[in-house]
C-alpha cells in the first residue's frame, strides 16, 4: 500500500473518520485513495469543472465531464465549483458570476498578488497591503498557509469548504481531507481530519484536528528551500 495512504488511512480509522474528501482533477487520486482505504468510507471527490478553465476562473483543465459521470457510476460523489475561496483570492480576487465575462487581465493573472512576496520586507507590510486593500485578506490567509505549510493544507481546507458549501458533505461529523500535489509542485502529501464548515463559518465553525504531511526527496519545504526567486 502506498506509504502516505496508509497513514492517512490509519488517522481516519484512530479518529473514527469515515468521511473522506479528496482533491483530483482525473479521478486518479480518489480511486487510489479508495483502493488503500477499502469498505466503510463515504468518498467525496472536489475538483472544478472544466468549463471554469474556459472562463479563466483556474489555471489546472479542470475535470471534464466524462470522468464525472465515471467517478459518479463508482459511487463517488462528485462536487464540482467553479472557483474555491483559495482561488479567487490567487486568480481573480473577487468571485465572478457563473457564466458571466471575465476580465481578459483576471486570465492573464498579470495582477496575482503572490509576486508582492518579493517586495515585502515584513509581515507587517503584507499586513498594510490588506488595510489599504492592494491585497485582500483572503489572500492573506492562503498566503500565510501557503508560506508557511505548503500548497497542500490550503487545497485540504479548500475543498473541505467546497463539499461543506454543496450541502452533500455532512457538517455534524469530522472528515479527513486529502490532497495529492502534482509532481510539478514539489509540495508534500497531506492529509487533515477536520470538522468541516460553511465558507461564512471559516473562522467560526471550521476546525483543524490532525495534520499529516509526507515529504518527497524535492519537498521545498521539508528542505528549507527558498519558496519564490529572490524571497
Amino acid at each position: 500500500m502506498d506509504t502516505f495512504l496508509k497513514k492517512a488511512k490509519d488517522r481516519a480509522d484512530a479518529l473514527g473518520v469515515h468521511n473522506i474528501v479528496v482533491a483530483t482533477l482525473n479521478g486518479g487520486s480518489v480511486r487510489d485513495a479508495r483502493e488503500a482505504f477499502g469498505d466503510g468510507y463515504s468518498w467525496f471527490a472536489v475538483s472544478n469543472p472544466a468549463s471554469a478553465h474556459e472562463k479563466g476562473l483556474v489555471y489546472h483543465d479542470g475535470m471534464s465531464q466524462e470522468t464525472q459521470k465515471a467517478l459518479e457510476a463508482e459511487g463517488i460523489r462528485v462536487i464540482l465549483a467553479d472557483q474555491g475561496l483559495f482561488q479567487k483570492a490567487a486568480i481573480g480576487g473577487p468571485p465572478y458570476p457563473i457564466g458571466a465575462d471575465v476580465p481578459e487581465f483576471v486570465w492573464q493573472g498579470t495582477h496575482k498578488r503572490k509576486i508582492d512576496w518579493h517586495a515585502v520586507k515584513t509581515f507587517g507590510d503584507v499586513v498594510n497591503k490588506v488595510i489599504n486593500k492592494e491585497l485582500s485578506p483572503v489572500w492573506l490567509v492562503t498566503g500565510t498557509i501557503g508560506a508557511l505549510m505548503g500548497d497542500g493544507p490550503a487545497v485540504c481546507l479548500e475543498i473541505t469548504l467546497i463539499a461543506a458549501d454543496s450541502g452533500i458533505l455532512p457538517l455534524n461529523k469530522d472528515c479527513l481531507a486529502i490532497s495529492r500535489p502534482r509532481p510539478a509542485s514539489h509540495a508534500p502529501d497531506t492529509a487533515m481530519v477536520l470538522r468541516p464548515s460553511k465558507t461564512p463559518d471559516f473562522l467560526r465553525a471550521f476546525r483543524i484536528k490532525d495534520l499529516l504531511l509526507v515529504p518527497r526527496p524535492d519537498d521545498h519545504w521539508f528542505n528549507n528551500k527558498r519558496l519564490w526567486p529572490n524571497g
